[in-house]
């Protein structure tokens, strides 16, 4: 058998070196993408206290739109608003969670939009409202139909709760 000569104990050192610069690398890339998915948790949930301010600031409001009551105009601007806010958080939420590939996540933020619009009746019509006017303006500005993976995913969750709870 032929002994290794220095050339080759260098070359072989250095493939190891590259091998082991790799695996450091990876674990770098690892540690980075932890951190990241642990920054973004703690932004959507300060995303989602946000989201609610408001709603403490008009608790009445906020109760008596969810239940379907009459609102005098300038209420009715105030939950406008406020439905406006939960949809566009439920949408930033799902939007999120489809970058970083969490179908788990994605689909989760569509059923809780849609468990929240089933169980108030007065957000569910002000929602459909806010929907058909973003459509009513989007649509004549894209080529073919307007679609929006959130509002179809909320539908369709809305459609299932109508048949699984409806008498």
């Amino acid at each position: 058998m032929k002994s290794m000569g220095w050339k080759d104990s260098v070359e072989l050192i250095g493939m190891a070196a590259i091998v082991a610069s790799l695996f450091f690398v990876g674990e770098e890339l690892r540690q980075s993408r932890d951190i990241a998915l642990s920054e973004r948790a703690g932004h959507m949930m300060l995303a989602e206290i946000e989201a609610r301010r408001p709603i403490y600031e008009y608790p009445d409001i906020w109760a008596r739109g969810n239940a379907g009551e009459e609102l005098n105009p300038s209420e009715a601007v105030i939950y406008r608003t406020l439905i406006q806010d939960i949809n566009s958080w439920g949408f930033f939420r799902r939007l999120s969670a489809t970058a970083v590939d969490s179908q788990g996540a994605a689909n989760a933020a569509g059923w809780d939009m849609a468990g929240f619009l089933y169980d108030n009746p007065g957000a569910r019509r002000e929602w459909e409202a806010l929907r058909d006017k973003i459509r009513r303006h989007r649509e004549p500005h894209v080529s073919g139909e307007y679609r929006s993976d959130y509002e179809e995913d909320v539908r369709a969750n809305l459609e299932v709760l109508d048949r699984t709870y409806s008498p």
